[in-house]
């Protein structure tokens, strides 16, 4: 049987959960969905937050939130997920995109300044794999910076928590993120003004005309039972990351990072030393699942030339991530160590 590249960790008293909610009735706005809200606000500790039904809509919130019009810009890194680009498309607003740096998957300060002009309205960065992504770097950009943690939910930078240091924040739950609510993210701020706006916009609280984009309660239900586990989550993750590095020095390939006890290990990126080919057809034989996080650029969705975005074009095509999940056996974490070892 192969090794699937990603699956979320459920277990059967999260599935019970989710029931419990179908039971009475409340699919919508009810004790599930306030509760998570609360859970996430003292995770992040940002007291305002916002449940969602996918991270495109926390985005849309957002976005309109800062009133962005048509025309408008919003700079994003070039290798980095694209929910935000559907909510700049139903807004009329420009994604810039920007090329990354090798050491910590975020551009540069001085990069993302050399694109602000009159038009530019915020810059998106995240936390790419769990990687300290450094947002103080940008706190003199003269923008709100939005900080995607949906790969650093529980971690802490420096005694600082992700998420503390941008103007908004968001986090997905999606099957390959930390935890995982089937879809779904939640958004937080610390502006009234804004969180008001975007309360009333989500639906879901009142009568009020809105975008309808509430989680639901059965997506809350197995979101707070995962946030029981999300330490043991990030444990297990760092152990097996750990029998990952032991292997990978025997090896010509390279992951991007030293072992940091401290990441989340979302994914596990490696740059193979090999053909395309080469790298799928080991791995196809050897029965094991291996994904590219981000396989199209930003700047590849907007049609722009990859020789301006070098090092997020080259990730796109040779980076990949191991499995990596709390799920994986203590066998198939040994065959996926030792085939990485025996590829050569």
């Amino acid at each position: 049987m192969s090794i699937v590249s990603s699956r979320p960790t459920i277990t059967r008293s999260e599935l019970e959960n989710v029931l419990d909610s179908l039971i009475k009735e409340e699919l919508t706005g009810g004790n599930s969905v306030k509760t998570f809200e609360s859970s996430l606000s003292e995770l992040l500790q940002i007291k305002l937050s916002l449940a969602v039904n996918s991270l495109t809509s926390a985005y849309l919130l957002i976005f309109k939130a800062l009133d962005i019009q048509p025309g408008d810009e919003i700079i994003l890194p070039s290798y980095f997920s694209s929910a935000p680009l559907g909510a700049m498309t139903l807004l009329g607003a420009k994604a810039v995109p920007v090329d990354i740096e090798e050491s910590h998957f975020s551009p540069s300060a001085e990069s993302v300044k050399k694109l602000i002009n009159e038009k530019t309205k915020a810059v998106i960065i995240g936390h790419t794999f769990g990687i300290d992504a450094q947002i103080s770097r940008f706190s003199d950009c003269g923008i709100p910076v939005i900080e995607d943690v949906s790969h650093a939910l529980g971690l802490e930078f420096e005694e600082k928590i992700p998420g503390s240091e941008g103007s908004f924040a968001v986090a997905g739950f999606t099957p390959t993120d930390i935890i995982t609510t089937g879809n779904g993210a939640a958004v937080f701020t610390k502006n009234t003004r804004h969180f008001s706006l975007m309360r009333s916009l989500r639906g879901g609280d009142d009568e009020a005309v809105s975008l309808d984009c509430t989680m639901t309660e059965f997506q809350a239900a197995m979101g707070l039972s995962q946030l029981t586990r999300l330490q043991d989550f990030l444990r297990i993750r760092r152990e097996i990351a750990q029998v990952y590095y032991d292997r990978l020095r025997l090896t010509p390939h390279k992951s991007l990072f030293p072992f940091n006890p401290n990441s989340s290990y979302q994914s596990f990126p490696v740059i193979f030393d090999a053909s395309e080919d080469k790298v799928l057809k080991y791995w196809k034989t050897n029965s094991i699942q291996l994904y590219k996080p981000f396989p199209k650029t930003i700047h590849e969705h907007l049609g722009l030339k990859s020789m301006d975005y070098p090092q997020s074009d080259r990730y796109s095509k040779k980076l990949y991530s191991l499995p990596i999940y709390p799920t994986l056996t203590r066998k198939e974490i040994e065959k996926i160590s030792r085939s990485l070892a025996k590829f050569i």
